[in-house]
């Protein structure tokens, strides 16, 4: 599938859900944008980069889609609930381990 028609702007509804990965105080907040799509999916992207090279090592260098408007693409989910429950895996799995692996 070409990436370029699957996320152009006509794909999505304009409907959107925030997620974030909100547990208490003492963890660090994120949130990510849920997009829903004409079929009624969501595509989820996350746009809070500490800084550029964030963006090439989490997803340009690996070969994820990656857009200034929408952010780095994480995945794909049915209901409001699966995409909470991705993006929070996401930033156990992913961003933050990236972000602590010099600590």
């Amino acid at each position: 599938m070409n990436e370029r028609e699957y996320f152009h702007t006509v794909n999505y509804t304009g409907n959107h859900l925030h997620v974030d990965n909100w547990k208490d105080e003492s963890t660090p907040f994120m949130e990510g944008i849920a997009w829903e799509r004409q079929d009624g999916s969501m595509d989820l992207f996350f746009e809070e980069f500490d800084a550029e090279i964030e963006i090439q090592k989490l997803f340009l260098y690996k070969g994820y889609y990656y857009e200034k408007v929408k952010g780095g693409y994480i995945g794909s989910a049915g209901t409001n609930q699966e995409a909470y429950a991705m993006f929070r895996k996401w930033i156990v799995e992913v961003l933050h381990p990236y972000r602590n692996e010099d600590k």
